[in-house]
């Protein structure tokens, strides 16, 4: 073939392969005008019910029991129950005698905010600890500069003066000195902003127990800077109840050093006097305070203490919430259906922490799950959860029938929350539980709040993933099908997830499947 023939060729095959890109893009382009994808707004499709949220596994299982606890300083009248009988849910258990009631339930009350207000108290103790800045553990100041012999006057007696201060902080405190912040109970203790040289007169102690039925509770305090917004130096804090000795009214007290100021004695004659000792070299003063060690020490004394006064916290308002229950005819009820077991005698009731009776379920499908100490007081007996079973991925809706006041050791909880806290075991009923079946395991996700709030969270249906990252198909400005990648948080009940970045409530996405799930794709509103 000649150079001419050669050069006819390659022209032909360039124009039969541009002919044929052509036409497959023409095809390309008449299917894209041809098909329409359904889009739904996201405003429509959006599940975001974000609060509190706790997620925690949980094991299916065909019996749960109920446990009926003796309230403490409630007679028992009369049990309905025996021991082997079937009950169903709502059958009188037992009831108590209702005499006294209202006055148990007024006094139940003061008790419950007693020991809520205890817990507040220590909480508001430990993290002024924590915020307490340790001092040195062995500090070596530089001596301070001695000051020239003066001349000493004998002065003449003063009276004790008003309350002086340095803008709002105190230079010497008296009986009739106001506080800056306070009520002056145990537990808001009237708080006065002293100066690092600041003193107190004894007539301002022995004020603090003249009423021996209301004690006065005081913190005097040295912050840095001299303003209550600074870092607390070191606090002393006094009460009517701490056994001061009667003090002389124009005595005076460090408040930095907590000792009495030892005034030095005036010259006997009359006239100037001009001492001629020799300088000495002060020793070098311990500053007040508290090492890291001894902070370490009471922060961890103090949690111990919260623990204990959050679990009694919980025991009397479980108490008085089960004597609200109760109000009406003192009658308790079932809450499942199943056999009597456990029923102790009427006159012997247990003191070990066990319960009086207890109902062992039988019908039914159960779940036990745990929830954050930060969701007690937030999330209630008959609440709803939702359950993902690991085997089918479908979603059950569970409703909660008890919570635990005892927190459990060793609970496989996880979530956004603080990892610090205690969890509480709860054990939530299964309605309708076609495709569970007895200990499969499900994965549990409870909010205490049921509020919608503002953001996007949707199915993970609609998003894809590619080597780009995630993403999803959005109408565009041309009213056709665009990949918008997106940045997705938190999954919720195993279904619905966040879309932290990507997209907005003014959006309309298609589901990712299908012929008509391609980039171009005219778009249309879903019925």
């Amino acid at each position: 073939m000649g150079k001419k023939g050669i050069i006819i060729t390659i022209i032909s095959l360039g124009v039969v392969g541009a002919a044929t890109y052509g036409g497959i893009k023409a095809y390309q382009n008449y299917q894209a005008n041809s098909l329409e994808a359904d889009v739904e707004a996201i405003a429509n499709i959006n599940q975001f019910y974000f609060g509190e949220d706790t997620t925690s596994s949980g094991t299916v299982k065909n019996d749960f029991s109920q446990n009926v606890y003796a309230l403490e300083d409630k007679n028992i009248t009369e049990v309905y129950v025996e021991e082997g009988q079937e009950v169903s849910e709502g059958d009188p258990l037992m009831a108590y005698d209702m005499t006294l009631s209202e006055l148990e339930m007024e006094m139940k009350e003061l008790s419950a905010a007693t020991a809520a207000n205890k817990l507040e108290a220590a909480k508001r103790q430990l993290e002024k600890l924590r915020a307490t800045k340790p001092i040195p553990t062995n500090p070596t100041p530089a001596p301070a500069p001695v000051a020239p012999p003066q001349p000493v006057a004998p002065p003449e007696p003063e009276p004790v003066p008003e309350p002086q201060m340095t803008n709002k902080a105190y230079n010497y405190i008296t009986r009739d000195a106001e506080p800056n912040e306070g009520a002056g109970t145990e537990d808001d203790p009237y708080v006065y902003l002293c100066m690092p040289g600041c003193y107190v007169y004894g007539s301002f102690i022995n004020s603090l127990s003249e009423d021996k039925d209301n004690p006065v509770y005081v913190s005097l305090e040295i912050h840095k800077k001299n303003v209550m917004t600074g870092k607390l130096i070191s606090a002393w804090e006094i009460s009517g109840q701490s056994g001061f000795p009667q003090m002389d009214d124009d005595s005076k007290w460090s408040v930095s050093t907590r000792t009495q100021v030892v005034e030095e004695e005036e010259p006997d004659d009359e006239g100037w006097e001009v001492e001629e000792e020799e300088p000495e070299i002060p020793e070098p003063e311990i500053p007040e305070g508290y090492t890291a060690e001894e902070l370490a020490t009471m922060i961890r004394e103090k949690e111990e203490e919260i623990r204990d006064l959050d679990l009694a916290n919980r025991k009397v308002q479980l108490e008085l919430e089960q004597m609200k229950q109760i109000s009406d005819d003192g009658v308790v009820r079932a809450t499942v259906t199943g056999i009597v077991k456990n029923l102790h005698d009427q006159s012997e009731i247990p003191n070990d922490g066990s319960p009086f009776l207890m109902v062992s379920g039988s019908e039914g499908l159960y779940v036990s799950g745990a929830l954050s100490e930060l969701q007690l007081g937030q999330v209630e007996i008959g609440q709803v959860i939702y359950a993902n079973s690991w085997e089918s991925g479908k979603s059950f809706e569970a409703t909660i029938t008890e919570i635990s006041i005892y927190p459990e050791t060793n609970s496989s909880v996880w979530g956004e929350g603080n990892p610090n806290v205690s969890y509480y075991p709860y054990t939530a009923y299964i309605e309708d539980s076609e495709g569970l079946s007895n200990g499969e395991m499900v994965e549990l996700t409870m909010s205490s709040r049921q509020e919608k709030q503002d953001g996007i969270c949707i199915s993970k249906a609609y998003i894809r993933q590619d080597d780009g990252g995630k993403y999803v198909l959005k109408a565009g400005e041309d009213e056709r099908l665009a990949k918008q990648y997106v940045k997705t948080g938190r999954v919720l009940w195993g279904d619905a997830v966040e879309i932290v970045k990507g997209l907005t409530m003014e959006d309309r996405v298609a589901f990712p499947y299908g012929k008509t799930a391609k980039e171009g794709v005219k778009v249309k509103s879903a019925e």
